[in-house]
């Protein structure tokens, strides 16, 4: 089912809230109103929590928030974060030049467009979005260029001088696109590079040149910090107290940015036990959007500790964790 989140991240500091293993706090910026985890208290335990869990892929940011993170977050989501929007006209023109035989510009407008969902995800914080996008191959871009064999790496340029580097058979692999739209809105920077199951820093805004090189060596690709594999996070709205007998509800992300999330893992006892719900067929290009919920069977106060695990056995290093009671 596809829908779009009402709220999710509000610049940096809500992002940074949401930071995987961060304690859930009561706060406007994030849209949750939970009890913080104090530490040493005293939980309500539940072994092998057993509950109903979904998940989908489709759930998006909205594009103000999206175009909020791109424009605020301070360690840079979705490349230069200095970025001030509003002073620029968009422009849709690209140079392409390097070792071909004849430079070349091309205009965005004319080549065909395509849309599909994809993740970007800061490579040292735990920002993340998941939007619609539209624009053009990478590849469809590159189309006239006639190159020299030796040629093995693509640097992308941004107006403002931001320049990033990928070898060029990954970023054609992973079907990089120079996108103008997310949502039904245009990107305020005109266009930007998204490369699929890439961190953001590549994500170069207001792209003005690309240029075809031959490297003595092809650039390696930056990851995702270990501390950020498996991200997982807590999302929803959550009353400080729930009624017994009720379904207490939970919902929230899990991404891994490369890697397909294979299972989100939830605990009610302080991990020392873990019940684990499969994400078949979860594919590494968009994040895990999750739904889980419980009837509790006595009063209490309760920690719910979340976490996940991927394709290649990773698992996150820290849990989400929330903090609810039950009258």
């Amino acid at each position: 089912m596809k829908k779009d989140m009402k709220r999710i991240l509000s610049g940096a500091a809500g992002a940074a809230m949401l930071a995987s293993g961060a304690v859930q706090t009561a706060a406007a910026e994030t849209g949750c109103d939970v009890t913080v985890n104090e530490t040493g208290a005293e939980y309500s335990k539940v072994a092998n929590v057993q509950g109903t869990f979904s998940f989908d892929q489709d759930v998006l940011t909205p594009p103000d928030e999206v175009f909020n993170l791109f424009g605020t977050a301070v360690t840079g989501v979705c490349a230069k974060p200095d970025f001030i929007f509003g002073t620029q006209k968009a422009d849709y023109y690209i140079n392409v030049g390097g070792k071909i035989t004849k430079a070349y510009t091309v205009d965005l407008r004319e080549l065909p467009s395509k849309t599909s969902t994809m993740l970007c995800s800061c490579a040292t914080a735990a920002a993340t979005v998941n939007a619609k996008i539209t624009g053009v191959r990478l590849a469809d871009v590159l189309e006239l260029a006639e190159m020299s064999e030796d040629v093995n790496t693509v640097a992308v340029r941004g107006s403002d001088g931001y320049d990033t580097k990928l070898p060029l058979q990954y970023a054609l692999d992973h079907d990089a696109m120079l996108v103008y739209k997310v949502g039904d809105a245009d990107l305020p920077s005109g266009t930007q590079l998204w490369v699929p199951r890439t961190v953001a820093k590549y994500f170069t805004r207001d792209v003005v040149d690309i240029e075809l090189l031959a490297e003595e060596e092809t650039p390696a690709v930056e990851g995702r910090e270990k501390a950020l594999r498996a991200e997982i996070a807590i999302m929803n709205t959550v009353k400080k107290a729930f009624t017994l007998g009720s379904e207490v509800t939970f919902e929230g992300y899990a991404d891994d940015l490369g890697t397909p999330i294979a299972a989100v893992e939830f605990s009610l006892d302080g991990g020392e036990t873990w019940t684990s719900y499969e994400t078949t067929n979860a594919t590494a290009e968009k994040w895990v959007y999750w739904h889980f919920g419980f009837v509790p069977e006595a009063a209490g106060t309760y920690q719910l500790s979340v976490r996940a695990r991927t394709a290649d056995g990773s698992v996150s290093p820290l849990a989400a964790n929330v903090v609810f009671e039950v009258m």
